[in-house]
């Protein structure tokens, strides 16, 4: 990705340049004076700025509808983010399906593949496949800029430090597999689904949730303070399966104790909120609100999606490279 601020001669330059596109990243389109007022940024220099973020591909100027009322005078500029301008991929690699969803700058979800997997596939052939429903998903759609990649198992640093889930998946390092075009970025799935349900699901607007991944095992993701709690090895919510319900209640019974958290999602495809609902309303001081997640299969996906957008935004939006 280009960064704008390669040419700029000054801190306050880029400063100006970030503000006048937040202020556009942020709305659908503005007028030149719309844009000065929300950027707070004096008029030449918002002009310049639009032009030299048009030569990036980034900003374009709208032209007037041919439907529109003809003004009088000179009609007034107007401005808007290209989303089309790159693209972003999400990228599921589990024990049951391979899943890439690809959206455009402004996380709008363009294009999906998917394919199913066993858990007892060899990593090549998951791998494999993994590969062609990226390629399926990102077909006829340029400049992808960041992918996104979830598995399961602990992952630290881009690699699958520990994966007892799926054969020969421990140590594998995902930067290196898929890498090459783009950046890539990868983190455990139950992580990425908490990501995901914060972002467009049951979490959106809370801080503080638990999420939990209850399937043929179970998982924790603990969103606090509004980002991802990882733990020290990046291991935190990482379970065995439980043997019993009862063992499931209990664990996130405790889970919730400790961290008082807003807001509990139950995603994974067991029917457990109704229960859950009830031993904490047992045991907990605090009323807590228990919500099933309404993401489905997407939830990985997505939240590797929103991973990779993040690391879009950090770019266009980042100081930290200017002297």
């Amino acid at each position: 990705m280009a960064r704008l601020s390669g040419g700029d001669p000054s801190l306050l330059r880029r400063l100006n340049a970030i503000a006048v596109l937040r202020a556009l990243y942020a709305a659908e389109e503005l007028t030149l004076a719309e844009l000065v007022k929300a950027s707070e940024v004096s008029r030449p220099t918002v002009e310049e700025i639009a032009a030299d973020l048009g030569g990036q591909g980034l900003v374009e100027e709208v032209p007037l509808s041919p439907d529109a009322p003809r003004p009088v005078g000179r009609p007034a500029k107007r401005y808007r983010f290209r989303p089309e301008a790159g693209h972003v991929a999400g990228l599921e690699v589990g024990p049951h399906q391979a899943l890439c969803l690809v959206a455009d700058l402004r996380g709008k979800v363009v294009g999906r593949a998917r394919a199913e997997l066993t858990p007892e596939l060899d990593a090549p052939g998951r791998l494999a496949t993994a590969h062609q429903v990226l390629g399926a998903a990102v077909a006829g759609h340029a400049n992808l800029r960041v992918l996104g990649v979830g598995t399961t198992g602990v992952v630290s640093g881009g690699k699958v430090v520990h994966g007892d889930r799926l054969p020969g998946w421990t140590g594998l390092d995902l930067p290196a597999e898929f890498g090459g075009g783009c950046p890539v970025l990868a983190g455990n799935d139950t992580k990425l689904a908490t990501l995901a349900e914060h972002w467009r699901g049951a979490a959106h607007g809370v801080d503080d949730v638990v999420y939990v991944r209850a399937g043929r095992t179970v998982s924790l993701g603990l969103l606090l303070g509004g980002k991802l709690h990882d733990g020290h090895n990046g291991a935190a919510g990482e379970i065995r399966a439980l043997e019993r319900t009862g063992g499931f209640l209990e664990l996130v019974a405790a889970t919730v104790l400790t961290v008082d958290p807003q807001l509990v999602v139950i995603g994974g495809g067991l029917s457990l909120t109704a229960p859950l609902r009830t031993e904490l309303a047992r045991l907990c001081l605090f009323p807590v609100r228990v919500e099933t997640s309404m993401l489905g299969e997407d939830s990985v996906a997505l939240g590797a999606l929103r991973l990779a957008l993040g690391r879009v935004e950090r770019e266009l939006f980042s100081v930290a490279d200017v002297a």
